[in-house]
């Protein structure tokens, strides 16, 4: 089945990158790719209305449209795949960013080169999404955010997590110390997750480390600035970012769900899945690509989100063991 569309690297590269999702071939291989997967046969409609979300967001992010031609094929063909949308209205499920990466070539000093990529980024609306429809989950609270003052315990009896929270009203300070969230699983039984000021800390030393920079002089890479969301509260984190933080990390011990190969999240596994994109002639450098911590991602006012009913996925043996 995924021999039918077959899509050449040099035809991506000749087209105005707006114009790579109305290619025929392109078209087909959404469509294919969205039905086979989701057991549906709403891939076209759904075709459509990601082309429009797909082109609109190359007009207003000109410096994701200058990615590589095949990285942008790969991020539509992705919306497929994760089953997700571009709408950026409300509360967005996803983003298209785009990173340096390596191709694994060298220049003529010996240094290795680099290009553009785009990548699909899912947000914390998104990753519910996936997992609510994967069947992990039926629903999840927004995540609480605790200061310095309020009451807060957190406890492990019997294998039962728990947590007491009460506010501190009025507030007497805005120093974030935690956050926590609720998650109700799909046989009712309640999930706990929570992240404390050590892990806060951590995740800044994260972010210094994924913006470092080589320093000629030094002959190294040194430590960069992490997010400015770290210490934008007074000094410290600021609250909605913890939010996405928390939403995020809330499921490292949960089972991987399926994503594709130019998708991303913050609980992503090293191991993926093979998704045949329909490429022909080229050879795809697969780097780990470390997520960029992104101000701009919601996750929103509502209290729960309702679970809908979990997909059975259908995928022929071909797109599963397809390859570039």
């Amino acid at each position: 089945m995924s021999n039918m569309v077959q899509i050449k690297v040099e035809e991506l590269n000749a087209l105005p990158a707006t114009k790579i999702v109305e290619n025929e071939s392109v078209q087909a291989k959404f469509i294919q790719m969205y039905n086979a997967i989701w057991g549906t046969d709403k891939g076209e409609q759904m075709y459509h209305k990601e082309v429009f979300n797909f082109q609109k967001l190359l007009r207003d992010n000109p410096d994701v449209a200058s990615s590589s031609k095949m990285s942008l094929y790969g991020c539509f063909l992705d919306i497929a795949v994760n089953g997700l949308t571009l709408d950026q209205t409300g509360h967005p499920l996803c983003y298209i960013l785009s990173r340096n990466c390596k191709t694994g070539n060298k220049n003529e000093k010996g240094y290795d080169v680099y290009e553009k990529r785009a990548y699909v980024s899912v947000t914390g609306y998104g990753e519910l999404t996936m997992r609510m429809r994967a069947g992990q989950i039926k629903y999840a609270d927004n995540p609480v955010v605790v200061y310095e003052g309020d009451h807060f315990k957190v406890s492990l009896v019997n294998g039962v997590k728990n947590v007491e929270y009460e506010a501190q009203c009025p507030r007497k300070s805005t120093k974030v110390i935690a956050a926590f969230i609720r998650i109700v699983r799909n046989d009712n039984s309640v999930d706990y997750q929570w992240m404390m000021e050590g892990d806060i800390d951590r995740l800044r030393r994260y972010s210094e480390k994924a913006n470092s920079k080589w320093d000629d002089r030094q002959g190294k890479k040194v430590l960069g600035q992490a997010n400015a969301l770290y210490t934008s509260n007074g000094g410290g984190i600021d609250p909605g970012f913890l939010e996405n933080k928390m939403i995020k990390h809330a499921f490292d011990a949960y089972p991987k769900v399926r994503t594709g190969k130019f998708t991303i999240m913050a609980t992503e596994q090293e191991e993926e899945e093979i998704i045949d994109y329909g490429l022909m002639d080229e050879t795809i450098v697969n780097e780990p690509i470390q997520s960029i911590d992104n101000p701009n991602v919601p996750f929103g006012e509502e209290k729960q989100l309702e679970a809908p009913e979990p997909i059975q996925v259908a995928v022929s043996k071909d797109d599963e063991e397809g390859g570039f």
